[in-house]
């Protein structure tokens, strides 16, 4: 697996801590760890990741989905969602954004390695 440059955009300190060192663990860097969806933007703009694990609540005036119809109009980044927050309107509202995957919380390593292998696959030559 290639490693990737990953940015975690959790309102949750330690949810973003534990997602970083399972990133970490699993041979990626983490570009940006940020908390709001303003952040994200800056943090986005200065070091474009390979990837953006998005919360949908986050601290700030955009939330998730907000923030990731911007980094989707101007970029092809994949988007991850990574939220407790899945019903069905939620889903819908997320859809618009094209995202890469929706993974409920809480999100494990297992499910974090397939994602990225996933990832892999679908950014290869």
């Amino acid at each position: 697996m290639t490693q990737a440059r990953v940015m975690i955009v959790e309102d949750e300190a330690i949810t973003a801590m534990a997602t970083g060192a399972m990133l970490k663990r699993l041979g990626h860097v983490v570009t940006a760890s940020v908390s709001s969806g303003e952040a994200a933007l800056e943090a986005f703009r200065r070091q474009t990741p390979d990837l953006v694990l998005m919360d949908i609540r986050l601290d700030g005036e955009l939330d998730g989905i907000e923030t990731a119809l911007v980094i989707r109009r101007d970029s092809d980044v994949p988007v991850v969602f990574v939220s407790a927050y899945v019903d069905e309107k939620t889903r819908s509202r997320a859809a618009a954004t094209r995202p890469f995957a929706f993974i409920p919380k809480p999100l494990d390593e297992y499910d974090l390695h397939a994602l990225m292998d996933r990832l892999s696959g679908a950014v290869a030559p």
